[in-house]
């Protein structure tokens, strides 16, 4: 029993020697951490290229309440060729697809496939990406912290000012210029691992003809898979504004990824059976 205590104690007092070491070490400058990060040699946005996995989304109608006024979910199989996502829907609100509808489904989905391995443009699935973040805002270190039992990194980031007289160049730019947030980074695999963000008081963005974005919350959450990579676990936004002056609306769309599979694209990927 003695010896026990006695590693009982040395192992708190290690603890606390680490705690203490890592308290002491200086913060990094934000933005050249941050930017070294997601801008390196690997950048994280590109890691999810070698795997196909599966995402559920969710997207709800919201009251003033924030309580969910109706619900839409959808399930989909998503692979990659030559870096661009292909998206297969396979069921909706929980029920399969029938066998009509899949099969049209997977004639799209191998057709767009085909465009893209024959190098034709196609359009991608819209959305905020980490790399968007580095030419947008400004950051700053601000804490250390443990998550999940790991050391984390926390930066306060704002957004950049943009250049005089420079008009957004879309939806995604229109929308990080009036966000600021918080960024979590695993400090041992130089990963992100968490992203909150919103809207400023009296900030709003036009996102689309009539559309007046006058509120919007992001939260991105990543998890570790193997070794130094870290993908995608959840996304959430929320989003309130004004259509065509009359219309409000209040929407959260959450979309969760799962089953993971790596595999190695070389020129082509066919739609999956």
């Amino acid at each position: 029993m003695p010896g026990r205590i006695a590693l009982a104690a040395v192992w708190s007092l290690s603890l606390a020697v680490e705690a203490r070491s890592q308290e002491s070490t200086p913060l990094p400058e934000g933005n050249a951490y941050v930017r070294s990060v997601i801008g390196g040699a690997r950048p994280q946005d590109a890691a999810i290229n070698d795997y196909s996995y599966d995402i559920e989304e969710i997207k709800e109608d919201l009251d003033k309440t924030g309580r969910a006024t109706s619900r839409e979910t959808r399930r989909l199989e998503v692979y990659f060729v030559k870096t661009r996502p292909v998206r297969r829907l396979v069921a909706r609100n929980g029920v399969p697809l029938g066998k009509k509808e899949q099969a049209e489904v997977d004639r799209k989905a191998e057709s767009q496939a085909q465009a893209i391995a024959a190098g034709r443009t196609v359009s991608e699935q819209a959305g905020i990406r980490l790399a968007a973040l580095l030419d947008s805002f400004e950051f700053t270190a601000v804490a250390r912290e443990s998550r999940e039992g790991r050391p984390t990194l926390v930066f306060a980031f704002e957004p950049r000012k943009p250049a005089k007289g420079k008009a957004p160049a879309g939806r995604t730019e229109a929308v990080t210029r009036i966000l600021s947030g918080r960024l979590h980074i695993d400090e041992a695999d130089r990963r992100v691992a968490r992203l909150e963000a919103r809207t400023a008081a009296g900030q709003n963005a036009g996102v689309a003809t009539g559309v007046k974005l006058q509120a919007f919350e992001l939260l991105m959450e990543f998890k570790s898979v193997e070794d130094g990579v870290w993908l995608p676990h959840r996304v959430v936004t929320v989003a309130s504004g004004r259509a065509f002056l009359f219309k409000t609306f209040r929407v959260r769309q959450t979309t969760a990824y799962s089953k993971f599979r790596k595999f190695k694209v070389e020129t082509e990927e066919r739609v999956p059976r």
